[in-house]
């Protein structure tokens, strides 16, 4: 039984240093659109009805900054607060006038990733302007972490996420609704951001943006191919600031969770790419 039951990831928020740049690359080359600047200088981008996806916070770094899940109302966040204290899970409340959404719960992961629990955001008129490729969601993020079993106890026990799929115990996909991964972890030296991914309707759309960003002076870095776990289709490319971002298409649903058995794939199996080529180094970096 965990603390707290996650519902879907609502947003993430990136560390800039060209907000202009930054704003310009993710509404013209990723889709999304402006919905709001504050007077920290803050850049809100929505890609559905929600008021915004992707935070831009000006910084002298690039990166993550935090990640947000939804966890429900006033009453959720409120219990939410409640757990962790009896828990004795330190948590700050956020107050700091985030646009398209009310007060948030802050806590830190066991790798110092920033978590912000949140209650639903302003719903906005769901169309804009015409773009080559517009994403559906925000999808998942791939965090990188020096213990993967570490991060997923947390994850599962106070948050409430549950196992999709393993690669030995290197990397691991976990759940908080149908998808098969909102969050993933992947063991590596260095604790950051590995990608942010955006979900489009189909494998079409992949192809779109193939020609989209090549016909605006930009290239894929890896794919399209099909991942193993997860199922998903894939491409992946990186902005101005060299943030990986990952257009993905027909993910896996887990509908089932007492039912459903995580796979364990042995990483010297084909699982990355199912169709072809291994990641480049790259990829890793």
């Amino acid at each position: 039984m965990s603390l707290i039951h996650a519902k879907n990831l609502s947003h993430i928020g990136l560390k800039t240093q060209n907000v202009e740049q930054q704003t310009q690359f993710y509404t013209h080359m990723v889709g999304l659109e402006e919905t709001g600047r504050d007077t920290t200088g803050r850049v809100y981008l929505r890609c559905n009805a929600n008021h915004h996806a992707v935070v831009l916070i000006p910084s002298s770094e690039s990166g993550i900054d935090h990640f947000a899940l939804e966890i429900g109302g006033p009453a959720e966040l409120e219990a939410a607060a409640n757990a962790l204290a009896s828990a004795g899970i330190s948590y700050e409340t956020e107050t700091s006038g985030e646009l398209g959404q009310g007060p948030s719960i802050r806590l830190y992961d066991p790798h110092g990733y920033m978590i912000e629990l949140s209650g639903k955001m302003t719903q906005v008129d769901a169309n804009y302007g015409p773009r080559a490729v517009h994403p559906r969601k925000l999808s998942h993020v791939t965090l990188q972490v020096t213990d993967c079993h570490r991060a997923v106890e947390f994850y599962r026990d106070v948050l409430g996420f549950h196992v999709s799929d393993w690669v030995d115990d290197i990397f691991v996909w976990i759940r908080c609704n149908p998808d098969h991964h909102s969050i993933a972890f992947a063991k590596m030296d260095t604790v950051k951001m590995h990608h942010v991914a955006f979900e489009l309707k189909d494998i079409s759309y992949l192809v779109r943006q193939a020609d989209h960003l090549m016909q605006n002076g930009h290239v894929l870095l890896y794919g399209p191919g099909r991942h193993g776990p997860g199922q998903n289709h894939f491409e992946y490319f990186r902005d101005p600031e060299r943030n990986l971002i990952e257009f993905a298409c027909d993910m896996q649903q887990i509908w089932d969770d007492a039912s459903y058995l995580p796979k364990v794939w042995n990483s010297q199996e084909r699982w990355v790419n199912l169709w072809g080529p291994d990641s480049p180094a790259e990829f890793l970096e």
